[in-house]
């Protein structure tokens, strides 16, 4: 609710503080006194358009701020303030409007600069300006359905109807993201289902390239190899003068010649163990077996090396990789098969999803016209009572039963519309002309909405155009109602009215210093008294004028009296 307004260099306002409290409060006083600055000023704090204007003579701008009460459990609100980076550490809010004289306005909410479409969207949630179109939560069809369905009681099966909906939409996106890619995923499924079958077929393993290149090096000089072998054995030790032969003939001379001469027999023997070695050598050469290498063996190591080196050139990888990365490709073509699976289990989830969204839509658009009827008829009662006879509101039920046409919302569009004559079509809220006219309609749509509702403060500008009477007695009753519930500003020129509030200002212009000035004043009892006398007599206020005021204020406490348990 509004819990303080402060306005500075507005209009013929040099400065004002305002104190609201809950209940209902009226402004009233002489035409021209300023009554329409105080909504003028209202209108800035909810994102009503700004003009240099209004900025009182003399002054570089003018200032417009409101403290705001909002209950942490007003879900609307908060998640205004939540996304636009408020977190309230109690329950105010302060809205600061500045319009200069040049250059651009400023706003802030907490403290923060906002956009006007940021202070638009929030303030919706907490004021409604009743005879001021575009300030009116009721007139915007896209709230009418959550009005419906708080006044129903069914909040929480639409919330699970929602949370339903987007299960489904999130089930669908899969399904259709795997869908999509059906043809590529079949053309994948295919290339990989070649590439495995090949690689599996090279039966490549780790280390057989290195394997087969050493064999095949082998190989390659086996005939070489035998060569050198068959020459070493024939210096060695085969031919006539091999090795051999000559060093034990050396051996045996020097023995021979050495007789006495102990070092040269040790040099001696040295031969005779080198001459040993070698013929050891020469029989473990003879022992060796060089494996044929046939031109067919040779060949077969080439090809399969060949095989190796393609491989590896076509899928970028070493051969020793290779079978690390056959399991990657068995592992995605694991997971394509099995997204045909999941596209199966999907469809199936969708189709039940579908059968139990529509059982839901069903369930809540039978409540929906339950109370769409219900609430048609205390609102057209209302209508009745505002002097509007002839008038109806019907809220209609349209939408269509087709899966395909579900909203997040249910299968339901839902407008508040106003029959002003009998045989007259039913016009939408927001097509009423009449400032007053509207106010009355809105006002009994809020008294049938009055513990529904969940904007805080109604603001009443000219609900009281063109009644008095008993009409304006019924206006005064349906605001205390609501009062009840929510913060009621309401200005008036009906005394009927004005002996309703809760809290009475009285607005008055004078001229200080040749300056004209407004003046908002909170009445005390006596001083409440003479201005609902003012209203009622005029410039002529007698005695019995007094004690009718009196009356009337005893009158309407007594008739709000809460009654005794």
């Amino acid at each position: 609710m509004l819990t303080t307004l402060i306005i500075k260099d507005f209009a013929i306002i040099s400065e004002l503080e305002l104190n609201f409290d809950d209940g209902m409060t009226v402004l009233t006083g002489e035409t021209g006194a300023g009554k329409s600055i105080i909504v003028s000023a209202l209108k800035l704090l909810l994102g009503g358009k700004a003009s240099p204007d209004i900025i009182r003579t003399g002054a570089e701008e003018a200032v417009v701020e409101g403290l705001f009460t909002v209950d942490h459990s007003h879900a609307p609100a908060m998640a205004m303030l939540r996304a636009i980076g408020i977190d309230l550490d109690d329950d105010d809010f302060v809205v600061r409007r500045v319009i200069p004289r040049k250059g651009r306005g400023r706003i802030y909410i907490g403290g923060t600069l906002q956009t006007v479409s940021t202070l638009r969207d929030l303030m919706r949630t907490v004021i409604d300006i009743s005879g001021q179109h575009e300030h009116v939560s009721l007139l915007d069809d896209a709230k009418h359905l959550a009005i419906l369905d708080r006044y129903a009681c069914i909040e929480p099966l639409g919330e699970e109807f929602s949370r339903q909906y987007a299960a489904y939409h999130a089930i669908r996106k899969e399904r259709d993201t795997l869908a999509a890619s059906l043809e590529e995923r079949t053309r994948r499924l295919d290339f990989l289902n070649y590439q495995i079958e090949e690689l599996h077929n090279a039966h490549i393993t780790a280390g057989e390239a290195d394997e087969v290149a050493s064999e095949l090096r082998c190989l390659s000089n086996a005939e070489t190899l035998q060569n050198a072998i068959d020459s070493a054995l024939a210096d060695l030790y085969d031919d006539e003068n091999a090795v051999v032969s000559r060093l034990g003939s050396h051996i045996t001379e020097i023995r021979r010649a050495a007789t006495g001469q102990p070092a040269v027999l040790a040099l001696a023997d040295s031969l005779s163990e080198a001459m040993a070695a070698i013929e050891d050598v020469v029989h473990d050469l003879r022992r060796v077996q060089i494996e044929n290498a046939s031109p067919e063996r040779i060949d077969a190591l080439q090809n399969r090396l060949s095989t190796i080196d393609k491989i590896e050139r076509k899928y970028h990888v070493k051969a020793d990789n290779i079978q690390a990365f056959l399991a990657q490709l068995e592992a995605e073509q694991q997971t394509l098969v099995l997204s045909d699976e999941r596209i199966a289990e999907l469809n199936k989830q969708l189709n039940e999803q579908q059968k139990h969204l529509l059982q839901l839509a069903g369930e809540l658009s039978k409540f929906r016209k339950t109370a769409a009827q219900k609430l048609s008829a205390e609102a057209t009662d209302g209508l009745h009572l505002l002097a509007m006879e002839n008038a109806s509101i019907d809220i209609v039920c349209s939408g269509s039963d087709q899966f395909e046409n579900l909203k997040s919302t249910g299968a339901d569009d839902i407008k508040f519309l106003l029959c002003p004559n009998p045989g007259e079509s039913p016009r939408p809220l927001a097509k009423i002309a009449s400032g007053g006219e509207l106010s009355r309609v809105l006002l009994a749509l809020k008294r049938a909405l009055v513990e529904k509702d969940d904007v805080a403060c109604y603001v009443f500008d000219e609900v009281d155009t063109g009644i008095g009477g008993m009409t304006a007695t019924h206006v005064a009753h349906m605001l205390k109602e609501v009062s009840r519930c929510h913060q009621v500003l309401c200005i008036t020129h009906l005394a009927s009215i004005a002996s309703h509030a809760d809290a009475h200002f009285r607005v008055s212009k004078s001229v200080v210093n040749d300056r004209t000035q407004s003046k908002i004043t909170l009445l005390n009892e006596s001083e409440r008294v003479e201005e609902i006398a003012r209203m009622l007599g005029g410039t002529s206020i007698t005695a019995k004028t007094l004690d009718h005021a009196a009356e009337m204020i005893a009158q309407a406490r007594e008739s709000f009296k809460p009654k005794p348990d």
